[in-house]
């Protein structure tokens, strides 16, 4: 079909401008998480040196590395900024692209080129999809699956069977979060949807078949890493989840982050009015989006707009006819994902970057509900309005960027004498640089988000036991900038800094290496204690 054609490589074309303008404009990452983990983790898995580290990307050390591998393979190769940007935003061209596709599908009567092209501004410009696109996020990665899935179901409908329809959903939305756990919030969004997008008798079918894919692709995404967690560790999810798992190389807690969660019915309740005004109540730094505010009233909107929707039969083209039954038809599933999906992402976690596949869903409602009700008048100026009254008061978080530069990162460390150990005491993401240690040379935390030494755990009697009885040189890796608590917490170990410290040439941190000096000490842990 010429107009099917039209539509696709409009929104191909989109998706890659506006993807490949933001990532120009904001430059290479140099976020926290790229420094903490996302580098060090997949090459110390890789390169062997995982198992005689302790902790040094703190408790994110054992994020599933699995989809950060080509990345650290790039990085490792001295690839510059420039390929690498490229690479990470494949995942934002898709994302974009999907919803750009799926807009045309749920409102296909209105859809034009310039409602492309205004969309996919309002998208690309989100306090979630801008700052994320060509970052080491990930989110990015779950918002491609995720509304790739959805654009699958919607040109599913009255086309493939159950099991055609939603074993594809379930392989998508299972490597989503087999990749990055977050996405299981958007897993139980497609149960939600699967229950009512049928006859009741063909719900076990579309159940299973989503189960079964989505089963299939976590074991795939998720399994090698889970496999590695269970045997090192006694927990496939490890740290988290341990109050069910008891492995000793941690204590009993879930690990989750509660910082943002909502404390009373009030808060989730008013959540997209928070996210009016610029606060961190969502995040880190300070963002503001209308979006979920907006992107909710849309839907609400679309959903009553597709339920009076009348074609004349004998002026409509007859694929028209179909493609407008076919979204009337999406009605109860998209709102059950749409509403399953927000409420577990504000139960699981309240970290609006989590939020990324909806934010750019709600975009692409917002624009295409002020399509449908200006349909006959006014319609660019309409949707221009529109373009400025939600991008207006977005204010974008700022995760951190550099300018571009050849190679990307760049570590060299002083040559370090043979038996050699590293030890870290900060919570500041300096592990990208443990990467760039000599195999021989294990990396240990006394002290970070994870690692305590007043909570004893089996991984912290390892590191007592290292610093008591270590033949070889002590070397404390730090920030220049001294933390003056770390101090304190080494001084539990019985150790100081000896001598002057070494700079390391480090292309994303200011860091040195200390010689310690060790004196004898009370023990901390004991071992069954």
């Amino acid at each position: 079909m010429p107009a099917e054609r039209a539509s696709r490589r409009t929104a191909a074309l989109v998706a890659l401008f506006f993807t490949a303008i933001a990532t120009i404009a904001l430059r290479q990452d140099a976020n926290w998480d790229l420094r903490n983990y996302h580098l060090y983790t997949p090459l110390a898995w890789l390169e062997g040196r995982l198992a005689g580290d302790i902790a040094p990307a703190q408790l994110q050390s054992w994020h599933n590395p699995i989809v950060d591998i080509p990345f650290a393979l790039m990085v490792r190769a001295g690839l510059g900024g420039v390929p690498i940007a490229i690479w990470l935003a494949v995942p934002s061209l898709l994302a974009l692209y999907f919803g750009l596709r799926l807009l045309d599908t749920l409102m296909p009567a209105q859809r034009s080129r310039a409602r492309t092209w205004i969309a996919g501004f309002v998208a690309i410009t989100g306090a979630a999809v801008y700052p994320g696109t060509a970052a080491i996020f990930n989110d990015h990665i779950v918002a491609a699956f995720m509304l790739g899935a959805l654009l699958w179901l919607a040109q599913s409908q009255q086309r493939r069977g159950p099991v055609a329809t939603w074993l594809p959903i379930g392989l998508m939305a299972g490597a989503a979060a087999g990749f990055k756990l977050t996405g299981v919030t958007y897993c139980l969004g497609f149960i939600a949807a699967a229950a009512v997008a049928g006859p009741v008798r063909q719900l076990p079918l579309r159940i299973g078949a989503l189960a079964v894919g989505g089963s299939v692709a976590a074991a795939l995404c998720w399994g090698p890493w889970g496999w590695y967690l269970w045997q090192h560790h006694g927990n496939p999810l490890f740290p988290y989840f341990n109050q069910w798992f008891l492995s000793p190389d941690t204590i009993a807690d879930s690990w989750r982050d509660k910082r943002y969660l909502p404390e009373s019915a009030v808060e989730v309740l008013d959540a997209p009015l928070r996210l009016l005004r610029r606060s961190r109540d969502f995040s880190e730094p300070l963002l503001a989006d209308p979006r979920v505010l907006l992107g909710l009233c849309a839907l609400a909107a679309w959903l009553w707009l597709r339920g009076d929707r009348r074609i004349d039969a004998a002026q409509a083209d007859p694929g028209l006819i179909a493609a407008e039954q076919n979204a009337a038809a999406l009605r109860w599933p998209l709102l059950a994902f749409v509403a399953v999906g927000y409420f577990s992402w504000l139960t699981f976690y309240g970290i609006y970057r989590y939020l990324l596949p909806l934010e750019l869903l709600f975009s692409l409602l917002i624009v295409g509900v002020v399509s449908m009700l200006f349909a006959k008048r006014w319609t660019r100026t309409a949707m221009l309005i529109a373009m400025v009254l939600v991008i207006a008061p977005t204010k974008h978080p700022n995760w951190g960027r550099d300018p571009f530069r050849s190679p990307m990162i760049e570590v060299a460390f002083p040559a370090l004498p043979q038996g050699s150990i590293v030890l870290t005491s900060t919570e500041n993401p300096i592990a990208h640089a443990v990467a760039f240690l000599p195999r021989e040379v294990p990396a240990m935390a006394i002290r970070n988000n994870f690692m305590d030494p007043q909570r004893c755990t089996r991984l912290q009697e390892r590191v007592e036991r290292t610093v008591a009885t270590h033949p070889g040189p002590l070397w404390l890796l730090r920030p220049v900038r001294v933390d003056h608590p770390a101090a304190e917490r080494m001084a539990l170990y019985g150790l100081s800094v000896g001598g002057a410290c070494l700079p390391v040439a480090d292309s994303l941190a200011e860091i040195e290496l200390c010689p310690l000096a060790r004196a004898p000490f009370a023990p901390i842990c004991v071992a069954g204690k």
